[in-house]
């Protein structure tokens, strides 16, 4: 059997070349001061308008609270305004008054031989 000579190791490329990235080199600052200031002064009034806005949410929410809480309150009182016109009513009707006239205050109708009539005369001058 022939055997073919070759060398024991064979170097393969590797499968990718390493890329060497250069340097970068500092870059001098592009903006004036002036152009510094102007930016700070956007930041700085965008900072304010954006509280000026959530303070004013806030606000709007503090007064939709109150709104709420007197709705309800105006709620409970219609109903006890509703319930106190009822216990009116129902205290207010003619067989009641009788009836407590009778029980508690003991009056009673006139008989007829207690009622008096008066004639109106007229004036004697």
């Amino acid at each position: 059997m022939l055997v073919a000579k070759q060398p024991l190791y064979q170097p393969q490329p590797p499968l990718r070349q390493p890329v060497r990235v250069p340097k970068r080199e500092a870059k001098p600052a592009l903006l004036t001061d002036s152009e510094k200031r102007l930016i700070i002064a956007a930041i700085i009034l965008t900072a304010v308008m954006s509280f000026g806005m959530i303070w004013r949410f806030a606000a709007v929410n503090d007064l939709q609270t109150r709104v709420n809480q007197l709705e309800r309150s105006i709620a409970a009182l219609e109903d006890e305004n509703a319930a106190l016109i009822i216990q009116v009513k129902q205290l207010s009707a003619p067989r009641r008054i009788e009836d407590r006239a009778n029980l508690e205050l003991g009056m009673r109708w006139p008989e007829q031989t207690q009622i008096v009539n008066v004639l109106e005369t007229g004036p004697e001058h």
